[in-house]
């Protein structure tokens, strides 16, 4: 196994042995945080929109190591198609290398004809990135209209950071908090409680869809966060595996299922730790979407 830092560490958790125990809540600097901005873009024309800017905890240097955007239609307009790219831009000049070019692709949501629209599923598009960014280095998160549309998309973009690289890792123990949902507010999902055995979280996973009747003309996307009086997650906003689009008229067929993918982090933890789950949509439903948060451990 490759070894990380003077102690020699395993290079997969950066900078702690699996077996170290814990006495109390980890550092914000010892773990995985994730930051994210959402909103509309501020027109319909093709071009640049900064969706908002993240600055990044104090201390650091942080090694980001995910880029990530999801995009859903507010309004299906026949005929027209939306999705794009999406870049990162240094807006304080210390981010190493500044990602430019830095252009990723959000994915396409397609035309259609006619006047019936299915409600659509877009993977939420996930980039490996190896980008050092120092304390409070601000960066600008930028989503490109490629044609005009009608209604300007909803959005979310944003970043997954730790001291290191986290990798993937098999699975020892997994569980899930879940919840109904419909405002777009900061709503509590529930709580996991970890097993007396715990001593990291290795990975994460938000999974969304309608849950009751669609609505026409109703786009489901949004974030989800972890907070805990046991671990120090702050900041902690991640995306959800998929977004949905809109539909149109009353033949709103069901989505296709999206691929689950899950984060890979490295989040010491304490036996027993409580972990709470909340979401945030960016708009509100009608009718309650379904909602589950998965934390992998070991």
């Amino acid at each position: 196994m490759r070894m990380n830092g003077s102690m020699g560490f395993p290079s997969r958790y950066g900078s702690a042995p699996a077996n170290m125990p814990m006495a109390g809540p980890a550092s914000s600097n010892s773990i995985t945080h994730g930051l994210s901005v959402r909103g509309a873009p501020g027109a319909v024309a093709a071009g640049d929109y900064t969706i908002g800017s993240v600055t990044l905890p104090a201390g650091g240097p942080w090694h980001i190591y995910k880029i990530w955007c999801s995009f859903a239609l507010a309004t299906a307009t026949a005929g027209e198609s939306s999705g794009g790219y999406f870049l990162a831009r240094s807006a304080s000049g210390d981010l190493n290398p500044n990602p430019a070019p830095s252009r990723f692709s959000a994915g396409l949501s397609t035309s259609f004809l006619g006047g019936t629209q299915a409600q659509v599923m877009q993977p939420t598009a996930m980039y490996d990135v190896d980008w050092t960014a120092a304390g409070k280095a601000v960066i600008d998160l930028i989503f490109h209209i490629p044609t005009a549309v009608t209604v300007a998309p909803q959005v979310a973009i944003g970043i997954i950071f730790g001291p290191s690289r986290a990798n993937p890792v098999p699975y020892k123990f997994s569980d899930i908090a879940r919840a109904q949902v419909t405002a777009a507010t900061d709503t509590a999902v529930g709580t996991i409680t970890l097993a007396e055995s715990a001593q990291r979280i290795t990975s994460i996973m938000g999974v969304i869809g309608q849950g009751n009747v669609i609505t026409a003309g109703e786009e489901l996307i949004g974030v989800f966060r972890l907070d805990s009086d046991d671990v120090n997650f702050a900041p902690a906003q991640y995306p959800f595996v998929a977004s949905y689009s809109a539909g149109l008229g009353a033949n709103i067929e069901a989505p296709s299922v999206p691929v689950l993918s899950p984060i890979p982090v490295n989040i010491p933890v304490k036996g027993g730790a409580r972990i709470d789950s909340f979401v945030d949509l960016n708009t509100a439903v009608t009718n309650a979407a379904e909602v589950e948060i998965y934390v992998g451990y070991e």
